[in-house]
């Protein structure tokens, strides 16, 4: 992913969390210089809407307190987190619910809520920024690429109307929509956009192995792809695109994605009919605004009357995917249907 002169990114091999951190204090200083303004964790949150922690324990713990220390289950606030989570992992952006700050002055943390659901702390230590989420969009979850991992209960199903795009996008529209929604972001968080422009381009890179996989394991897979476009321009001096499809507009509620058949072939490589580039510029889009990837596939077994195993792969407005529905999942689903309609009856 791209987008044409972006601001200077972070520089190569200085990805963990206390050099990503220094880059984003450095820029917000800068702004607020440029304002003519004292820089302090409040004015970042009040004039830009992110926290990134100053150095020290003792300050992060003041900033958090004064930013935090008011949220409880019962006055909770929904942000978005760029964090580290696991060792070998850099900083990943989350979407959680604040509700509360572990008062620890040598080891602040906050307490987040995720949708797993679970309540976990998130030390300071380990935080890079954090900003205030739109309301209404779903939380994240924790271990959404373990093979182990079960949808959450706290986020639906789309309905199966929704899964059929209506309009394709071309692959030059889907450029357009990318670097427009990586502008927006450099907006809203200056340098830190590259760990977002990361973390979509893992996500981007998981649905075109999960769909290529699918692609080799049945004579045909059907593939339907929708994303969950929005108006991402925002008035700019410096760079200057053009203007998003009318399908991106609020008043439009025609579904936008791309459909495509893969077949196997003898030698074990999957074709596609269609681009695999248009492929790809599709599925970043999904990575970046959300969307979903369903995928039917009728088997190589030669059955009289195949039947197509479907798939369902999501990615809940957070940069990462998740499975959200499988045969085993779709079955409870169905006979839950049932039942309820039984009962209405």
């Amino acid at each position: 992913m791209s987008m044409t002169n972006p601001p200077t990114p972070t520089e190569p091999g200085r990805d963990d969390v206390q050099a990503t951190r220094q880059t984003a204090l450095e820029y917000l200083q800068m702004v607020a210089d440029s304002a003519r303004e004292p820089y302090d964790a409040q004015w970042g949150w009040n004039e830009f809407r992110l926290w990134v922690p100053s150095p020290g324990d003792g300050v992060a713990y003041a900033e958090l307190q004064q930013l935090f220390g008011a949220c409880t289950p019962e006055a909770p606030e929904t942000v978005e987190i760029l964090c580290k989570v696991a060792d070998d992992a850099g900083p990943e952006w989350f979407r959680v619910m604040v509700v509360g700050v572990r008062s620890d002055r040598e080891r602040p943390a906050l307490i987040a809520w995720w949708a797993n659901p679970q309540e976990d702390e998130v030390e300071v230590c380990d935080i890079v920024a954090v900003r205030p989420s739109v309301d209404g969009l779903p939380l994240s979850c924790t271990g959404a690429d373990s093979p182990h991992f079960e949808p959450s209960t706290l986020r639906g199903v789309p309905e199966p109307e929704d899964l059929l795009p209506e309009i394709e996008m071309s692959e030059e529209e889907a450029g357009l929509f990318i670097s427009q929604y990586l502008h927006q972001e450099s907006h809203r968080v200056g340098p830190l956009w590259t760990t977002i422009d990361a973390q979509a381009a893992a996500t981007r890179d998981r649905l075109m192995e999960i769909v290529t996989r699918a692609g080799a394991a049945g004579s045909r897979t059907d593939v339907n792809i929708t994303v969950a476009v929005r108006d991402t321009s925002v008035p700019c001096p410096q760079h200057v695109y053009d203007p998003l499809p009318a399908y991106a507009g609020v008043d439009e509620d025609r579904t936008a994605g791309l459909h495509l058949v893969e077949h196997a072939h003898r030698d074990g490589s999957v074709g596609v009919e269609g681009s695999t580039a248009h492929l790809r510029a599709v599925l970043t889009c999904v990575a970046l605004y959300g969307g979903n990837v369903h995928l039917a596939t009728v088997p190589l077994d030669g059955a009289t009357v195949p039947l197509a195993e479907e798939t369902l792969y999501r990615v809940h407005y957070d940069w990462r995917c998740e499975r959200v529905e499988g045969e085993e999942q779709r079955t409870i689903r169905e006979l839950s249907g049932a039942i309820e309609d039984q009962s209405a009856g």
